[in-house]
């Protein structure tokens, strides 16, 4: 069976706990062998004890690891404190996948399937398969992070300031019911996943440290956090390309709209309650027009 490591940061882990528990239920549906590693902050080493017997008691995860970040990884650089980990993980080449993700994202089995149906196909156009983060409200899914509609046949204007973004399709499938992929603005998923060849490319890279990953992300100006789940996203790009994760669309009754393998619900509403408040909805079914 293949395997899969994963490290989740998590700060004041008892604060949330119910939200860590769901996102490993989702874990639990993955059909691999799974390692993971849950490191907390310093600051709250002492709930530790406590917070390993709720997992434990919890979940039926196998192997999952506690560790305390070093005093150094304070406030939001608590999300790189899983690094050393990860390098080692892969420079042994323990698993078969590893991944990186902030406490409160949940992926599952359908995320994972989507991503190795699509990986090696889009790794030959320099793509990979990428992620719409999302909060749900009601029966809709909000995407937060690219809140606006996406012309498909040209420029949206005023994505950075004055500055548009051209999405389009970069790729169609030959044979599925995906009609093509496309490019989001904002590529950032709380999460990265990657093979075994892509690790060791990522963490030679200077998208893994914490301070060269800056230059990486050019009008995007992602904080330290965010930049800790970058991957090879902004590696080795092609001329015109911004970014290289790829969302597929498909054709729903007419509605032209992103697959629920390829979201990613961030369990909470903070972000779509404040977007909601001031402007009209947008959801998954409604944020691409031509």
């Amino acid at each position: 069976m293949s395997s899969i490591y994963i490290s989740v940061t998590a700060y004041n882990p008892l604060s949330r706990i119910e939200t860590l528990l769901e996102v490993l239920k989702g874990y639990e549906t993955l059909d691999l062998d799974k390692e993971i590693d849950i490191t907390i902050d310093h600051e709250h080493a002492y709930d530790l004890d406590e917070f390993s017997l709720i997992v434990a008691g919890n979940t039926n995860l196998k192997r999952v690891s506690f560790t305390v970040a070093s005093p150094e990884y304070v406030g939001y650089s608590l999300c790189w404190a899983h690094k050393p980990s990860l390098a080692y993980q892969v420079l042994n080449k323990k698993h078969d996948y590893y991944m990186y993700s902030e406490n409160d994202i949940l992926f599952t089995k359908r995320q994972f399937d989507y991503w190795i149906e699509y990986k090696d196909v889009l790794k030959k156009e320099n793509l990979e398969p990428g992620f719409c983060r999302v909060e749900k409200v009601k029966d809709k899914f909000i995407p937060f992070d690219n809140y606006r509609r996406w012309n498909l046949s040209g420029v949206t204007p005023d994505v950075w300031g004055p500055i548009g973004y051209n999405c389009g399709f970069k790729f169609r499938p030959a044979e599925s019911g995906v009609i093509g992929f496309t490019t989001l603005g904002n590529p950032y998923g709380g999460f990265m996943i990657m093979d075994q060849e892509d690790s060791e490319e990522y963490i030679r890279s200077d998208s893994s440290h914490p301070v060269k990953s800056h230059a990486k992300i050019g009008l995007r100006n992602w904080p330290i956090a965010d930049r800790s789940s970058m991957g090879l996203a902004f590696e080795k790009l092609l001329p015109g390309q911004e970014h290289r994760r790829a969302i597929p669309l498909i054709n729903e009754n007419g509605k032209i709209k992103i697959p629920e393998c390829a979201l990613v619900q961030h369990l909470d509403n903070k972000y779509s309650s404040a977007l909601l408040k001031n402007s009209p909805m947008i959801d998954t079914d409604t944020m691409f027009t031509y």
